[in-house]
């Protein structure tokens, strides 16, 4: 029996992970939930799951959760109370799905405690990348990813010496722009960003898909995952988002993932590894007439993935700088202040004036995502609607 901390319970991910923990009363059990502000799902989950742990986001929502509740957990708050579901001794799987930077330490103290880590905030292993691989040697537990492409190269790099390997491919569903001419997507309005033709997501990671930065940071992550650097590292256009990563050998062959596109598969395959059974997703359906098509990104129309390219090859504090000014332009995307292409105009303008140094330490990328965030937030105001 798996005992899960789930942080990010109210989201996409949190929610599909709680279908398979449904799925799997014999193997699951949920003893932590964290969450941020959606009260009424948080409470329905711990009426369901009766967690002995819950945090939410500020002290007064603990208040009115505590007494809404037909049951007595303790319940915590803030980023202290998001640190005690990812440390705390009674878990020894977390599932890390909180969006954005503000998952970052949540991350690394549940590596440096020696739990199994379930990695869907992606944006850890993108700001403090080499500082997580110490964290999880320290702590002697596991990563396990939960992207669908990283999940997918976890399989096919399984047992594989790293002397075969010659390149490994993610794809992406190149989103709702993926043909459109660049002059409409420099025009795209938020409606036509959100409206993503494959996955139903969060608004954030949404925008990022429109963008391709999605990709760029899981580009970044596969680095930091599976040691490897830039140049191995290539990204394909997959439009129908059902093979999930390739890995090609020196001899020339290419093994493929391919499974329905349901996020619940590689949450299933993190929470439950090595073991693999039957869940809550259908098996794919090879009988149905299909067509896969494959393309090369256009980094011209999609210049993030650009820059997330050129941050991964800076290293140093390059990547939190990235992260930290995409997480406040698409803010300022989604408040309708700026518009699409401001985003990628954002970020490039805020690793060229800020200074790059050595990720030493949590403290020393954290106060570069900070200072990246005030250099957007300025850059957003000059230039906002």
């Amino acid at each position: 029996m798996r005992k899960l901390s789930i942080l990010g319970s109210t989201g996409s991910i949190g929610t599909s992970a709680l279908d398979v923990v449904v799925a799997h009363p014999d193997r699951l059990r949920v003893v932590a939930l964290a969450a941020g502000r959606n009260l009424d799902l948080i409470r329905t989950q711990c009426e369901r799951f009766r967690p002995s742990l819950v945090s939410v986001a500020n002290p007064a929502d603990a208040l009115t959760l505590k007494k809404q509740l037909r049951y007595s957990p303790e319940i915590l708050s803030g980023p202290q109370g998001l640190l005690a579901c990812a440390t705390y001794d009674e878990a020894d799987t977390v599932l890390a799905a909180v969006v954005g930077s503000a998952g970052v330490a949540s991350t690394e103290s549940a590596l440096r405690s020696g739990k199994r880590v379930c990695q869907a905030n992606k944006e850890s292993l993108v700001v403090g990348g080499a500082l997580m691989r110490a964290a999880l040697t320290q702590g002697g537990g596991e990563l396990l990813p939960v992207d669908s492409e990283h999940a997918a190269l976890h399989q096919l790099l399984a047992g594989r010496p790293p002397e075969t390997i010659s390149e490994i491919r993610i794809t992406a569903s190149g989103g709702p722009f993926r043909d459109w001419p660049i002059e409409r997507i420099i025009a795209a309005a938020r409606e036509e960003a959100l409206n993503h033709p494959t996955w139903k997501m969060g608004p954030k990671i949404t925008i990022d898909s429109a963008t391709l930065m999605n990709k760029g940071l899981e580009v970044i992550e596969a680095a930091v995952i599976f040691g490897l650097d830039a140049n191995q590292i290539q990204v394909t256009i997959h439009p129908q988002s059902q093979v999930h990563a390739m890995v090609g050998f020196k001899d020339g062959t290419y093994q493929l993932q391919a499974c329905t596109n349901d996020m619940k598969l590689p949450i299933q395959y993190a929470l439950l590894y090595p073991d693999r059974i039957a869940g809550p997703v259908p098996f794919y359906d090879w009988n149905t007439t299909r067509t896969w098509t494959f393309e090369p990104p256009d980094l011209e129309r999609f210049p993030c993935l650009a820059l997330a390219y050129q941050a991964l090859r800076q290293g140093g504090a390059a990547p939190a700088i990235l992260n930290a000014a995409n997480e406040e332009a698409v803010a300022s995307f989604l408040d309708d202040r700026i518009g699409l292409w401001d985003i990628q105009a954002c970020i490039q303008h805020a690793l060229e004036v800020q200074e790059n140094v050595p990720a030493a330490s949590l403290e020393v990328v954290m106060e570069a995502d900070g200072r990246a965030r005030e250099v957007a937030r300025k850059w957003i105001d000059e230039h906002a609607f």
